[in-house]
């Protein structure tokens, strides 16, 4: 546990980054790590652990004419946590690829193997990074539709059954509609949602709640949120609400999105003079979740709440190490 000068009355739950990133990444991503991790709002410190919890998929340079990016939105309702990882001048594919693989717990990537990299032979580097890690199992491959079916077959030939890749080798279609589904049908088949069925977004101070009870007005701004439960933490004896409970009109200010919604108190626990409490949204059928519309227009706002908190993270680690190795690779950094 550690506080921060900022926040002396917060205690920030930090997560040990030895205990999940491999040893010869140690002391770059340490550095950042016990600087802590803050969003771009400046006011609230997000444990590491936080981001780094649950399964991610990681798309390597993929073909956004084929894949658009609109679609991680779509497979974030359906319970997949998807990024993009694309090529630029700053850092080095490869150093980001070796940060995702250190960092992350579990992970799952794809390759486009029609990007074209000039110091990079994908099948040799994908290879490589098996030999590295030890993580056949979590790597796949996408290429477009070729026109010979022999193309087609020595390309599975060399992943699926020479390299032994678990997450596929995948043909995609030249209209993006159809690759929706052919992408769908993927994660689901490597389990790609995890244990989680619904993500959780970490939330910012531009995340509050606020409902009426009785005579009182009760705000404050959440934990975290998804598209099925909410958290927030208050002090112990503030909510006069039972367990199964159902309270009405939640009012949410989602970083700007305004929307409202019933829920019912399906937990609480403890932390001292505090108290947590997690809700389950309801909606106004009674039914379990938000009503349609609401969910609809709410998927754009939550994933780009949850990605950000991922992309930061990321952002800061690339910058440290593209500082720190500049005349080193990652590999040649002692452990710390």
């Amino acid at each position: 546990m550690f506080t921060t000068k900022k926040y002396p009355e917060k205690v920030i739950d930090f997560y040990c980054l030895s205990d999940i990133i491999k040893p010869n990444t140690k002391r770059v991503i340490s550095k950042v790590y016990f600087e802590n991790y803050i969003n771009k709002d400046k006011e609230l410190a997000i444990s590491v652990k936080e981001i780094v919890t649950g399964r991610k998929t990681f798309f390597i340079t993929p073909d956004t004419s084929l894949i658009p990016e609109t679609y991680l939105e779509d497979f974030f309702a359906l319970g997949y946590e998807c990024y993009f990882v694309e090529n630029d001048k700053r850092v080095k594919l490869q150093k980001k690829i070796d940060i995702i693989l250190s960092l992350f717990k579990d992970v799952i990537l794809f390759f486009n193997l029609d990007f074209r990299i000039e110091d990079i032979e994908w099948s040799t580097y994908i290879r490589n990074l098996i030999e590295k890690y030890n993580n056949r199992t979590s790597i796949g491959v996408l290429y477009t539709r070729r026109q010979k079916k022999d193309e087609k077959a020595k390309l599975e030939q060399k992943y699926l059954y020479e390299m032994g890749l678990g997450c596929g080798c995948i043909q995609l279609e030249y209209q993006k509609r159809q690759n929706f589904e052919i992408i769908e049908k993927i994660l689901f088949a490597n389990q790609a949602q995890g244990r989680r069925k619904n993500i959780r977004a970490i939330c910012t101070p531009a995340c509050t709640y606020s409902w009426h009870q009785g005579p009182i007005d009760i705000s404050g701004t959440l934990q975290d949120i998804s598209l099925s439960h909410f958290t927030l933490i208050s002090p112990a004896g503030k909510l006069n609400i039972q367990l199964y409970e159902k309270v009405n009109d939640f009012h949410f200010n989602i970083r700007g999105f305004l929307f409202r919604s019933d829920a019912v108190l399906i937990m609480e626990r403890d932390l001292g003079l505090d108290k947590l409490y997690v809700f389950s949204f309801v909606s106004s059928t009674g039914a379990n979740g938000l009503d349609p519309r609401i969910k609809q227009l709410f998927v754009p706002n939550i994933y780009k709440l949850m990605s950000s908190n991922c992309k930061n993270l990321l952002d800061q680690l690339y910058a440290k190490v593209d500082d720190l190795t500049a005349k080193n690779p990652i590999e040649d950094l002692p452990e710390i």
